[in-house]
């Protein structure tokens, strides 16, 4: 079948008039950029223009809810960017409500209003894009974004910041310093703080590190260079933190360094019990 066929086909099952059905194929496969290809066979397609067509295909006839699973999940790394930036444009201009399906962790931040992390068939958390990546309500959704920090530590004292957050001051392996959690903890708790590896900074020596209150020394294991950031590891009594630095530092495997991180940016959680089955 041509482009245009594929697209009309939802059309067609639904008996709509052949005037009809031109105008609704030409609209939807301008909105995925493929109106020029509409007299093209779908096969002679490269990857990424049959996903356009099968987007164009789901939305021609202007579902209420679009129901998504892993729609990129073929596509190569670039054109999977490409592809989610095209379809988050068509879903915000048509004010369509989205189920989207994904195991890929950026393409959830980038797509989405809101985000339910699920593991084991439960729900762990539903929120915001942001608050579900910098309040993960628990070790699983802390773990699943990115290559965060979990930190093992006790908490020492627990003061209320305002209505959403708390103050603690934690004590680790070799390290004490303040964090922030969503809850009150008592005095003693174990918890789990998350720092994110763009959160960590390694200070300058003999510079104070100023707003930032967590502190740990260590030495650089090793370094990889990723062109916009470099990755760094640094050995410390708490075991391995990970570190985005900027690429151009000059960051050398067993230099002896200092890993700082602000207050706001160390989130503690609390692992619930989970009831006995």
């Amino acid at each position: 079948m041509t482009v245009f066929e594929n697209v009309a086909y939802p059309l067609r099952v639904r008996r709509r008039q052949a005037a009809e059905i031109k105008d609704l194929v030409l609209r939807a496969l301008r909105l995925v950029e493929m109106e020029r290809f509409a007299q093209r066979l779908a096969p002679a397609l490269s990857g990424g223009q049959q996903q356009r067509v099968a987007i164009a295909r789901a939305l021609v006839f202007e579902p209420k809810v679009l129901l998504l699973d892993e729609p990129l999940s073929n596509l190569d790394a670039k054109l999977r960017l490409q592809m989610g930036d095209e379809f988050r444009s068509i879903q915000r201009r048509l004010g369509m409500t989205s189920l989207y399906v994904t195991h890929d962790q950026s393409e959830a931040m980038a797509l989405s209003d809101r985000v339910v992390v699920m593991d084991h068939g439960r729900i762990q958390q539903i929120g915001s894009p942001e608050e579900i990546y910098r309040y993960p309500a628990n070790r699983t959704v802390a773990a699943f974004f990115g290559t965060p920090n979990l930190l093992e530590a006790n908490v020492e004292t627990c003061a209320r910041l305002d209505g959403r957050r708390v103050r603690l001051e934690v004590v680790g392996r070799g390290w004490r310093g303040p964090c922030e959690a969503a809850s009150e903890v008592r005095p003693g708790q174990a918890v789990t703080v998350m720092v994110r590896p763009e959160d960590a900074r390694i200070a300058s020596p003999g510079l104070d590190a100023g707003g930032y209150e967590l502190r740990w020394s260590g030495r650089i294991a090793h370094t990889i260079f990723r062109g916009a950031t470099r990755s760094i590891v640094v050995e410390t009594d708490e075991g391995r933190l990970n570190v985005d630095a900027p690429s151009f530092g000059d960051y050398s495997i067993g230099d002896n360094v200092t890993v700082v991180v602000p207050q706001q940016a160390a989130w503690a959680v609390v692992e619930q019990m989970e009831a006995a089955r």
